[in-house]
């Protein structure tokens, strides 16, 4: 069966300056089967660490890793059968991006195939006879993005940021085709820095938080944070028509709704509070010729009153929508959100708590395990089959001030 076991894994990257960790990972287990499984959280959580163990680039420092039952680090033909787009484009040196294709193809027991069959199903074939060096850097990660996709028979597709920095004209192309490789039986991982993204893959999203496996979210991604509800919508504001402000004015009347921001194109509305109609009124009629997208973002109750609501003033004020989406957290809400559990499950550790949280359903956190031990230098192999675990980043004492030793860094989290 094709499985991705973790078994008490331990890994730094070099990502840093003079080869410095930005992050790590500890005692991660984790048994991983076909499917999308995309793990959230920056550098400075432990995403590039985790991608070099699993790609093969790199031993783990403790622990061990197994695809299909090997080593992807020691075994050369599963690491043919890995899919990888990494940080940073690594297209091998040729005269063309043809040419640089029909190399990974053979490194890859690929000879066979085409060119144009890699780089056509994303809208790339227009770079085939562009020099390497002349690509953008998005350019380029969207070329190693095709190749990855096309890997022969994949045990695993492993993805930094497939929807961040890849020059491809369709991005929805990208999540259909990992949703084709997971029903075909590939273990597909992604990483990413975006809520946004990890929502859009549609499929189980596991928290990193401070090198640790803190929690798992599945369900489109709803419980990523905590606190209210928020809807945006997309409003078709035309002049001479009812637009943003009417449909934001209609809002403040609706129940169940707690804020509203507007934004008609032209600039930011301040943030207005229910029953506050006059503050939109007196901002004029809705403006023409803007220089970006209408929309209104409400909170409320639960996402399904911030939709009813909306959905009955854009009927009050005749006003068309074009679309309705949740509004996805950012990192740092997420991992706002990730603390306030990891606290109070350390404020209780002798007892399940459960967390009721609004719009999203509650969360459900068990007693944890024993904190683990600083990773040692040496490898070792596990005593047995691994179960896949939440280690506790609350409790263990790298979770306060350890980052230093786990090579933490004051820069920004790579979007």
């Amino acid at each position: 069966m094709n499985r991705l076991v973790l078994a008490q894994v331990h890994a730094r990257d070099i990502a840093g300056p003079s080869g410095r960790a930005r992050g790590a990972i500890t005692a991660l287990t984790l048994v991983l089967g076909p499917g999308i499984h995309t793990f959230l959280g920056a550098p400075e959580d432990g995403t590039l660490a985790l991608f070099d163990v699993l790609a093969g680039a790199r031993r783990p420092l403790k622990g061990k890793v197994t695809l299909a039952g090997s080593d992807p680090f020691s075994t050369a033909y599963m690491r043919g059968r890995i899919g990888a787009l990494a940080p940073e484009p690594r297209l091998p040196p040729a005269p063309t991006v043809g040419a640089a294709i029909r190399l990974a193809l053979a490194a890859r027991g690929d000879g066979g195939a085409s060119v144009d069959a890699a780089l056509a199903p994303l809208g790339l074939a227009g770079l085939v006879d562009r020099r390497p060096g002349s690509l953008a850097f998005a350019e380029a990660r969207a070329v190693e993005l095709a190749l990855a996709l096309t890997t022969p028979a994949p045990l695993l597709i492993l993805l930094h940021e497939p929807l961040a920095d890849v020059a491809v004209p369709q991005i929805a192309v990208i999540p259909r085709r990992l949703h084709e490789l997971a029903d075909a039986g590939a273990c597909v991982v992604a990483m990413t820095s975006s809520p946004a993204d990890a929502r859009a893959l549609e499929g189980r999203i596991l928290v990193l938080h401070r090198g640790f496996l803190a929690r798992e979210v599945s369900g489109g991604g709803a419980g990523l944070a905590l606190g209210e509800a928020e809807i945006t919508a997309w409003v078709r504001d035309l002049p001479g028509e009812p637009g943003v402000r009417e449909l934001a004015a209609a809002l403040t009347r609706r129940p169940g709704v707690h804020r509203i921001t507007w934004d008609d194109g032209a600039r930011a509305g301040a943030p207005v509070r229910a029953l506050d109609s006059e503050s939109i009124a007196a901002a004029g009629p809705s403006r023409a010729g803007r220089a970006g997208p209408a929309l209104v973002r409400v909170r409320g109750d639960s996402a399904e009153a911030c939709a009813v609501a909306l959905i009955d003033a854009a009927v009050e004020a005749s006003v068309t929508l074009d679309a309705i989406a949740p509004t996805s957290p950012d990192l740092a809400a997420v991992r706002a959100a990730t603390d306030t559990l990891l606290r109070m499950r350390a404020a209780a550790p002798r007892a399940s708590i459960a967390l009721t949280t609004t719009p999203f359903p509650a969360a459900v956190i068990t007693t944890p395990p024993p904190p683990p031990s600083a990773p040692p230098a040496v490898d070792t192999e596990p005593d047995s089959e691994p179960r896949e675990t939440l280690a506790d980043p609350v409790l263990a004492p790298v979770f306060a001030d350890a980052d230093s030793d786990a090579g933490s860094s004051d820069e920004p989290p790579h979007e």
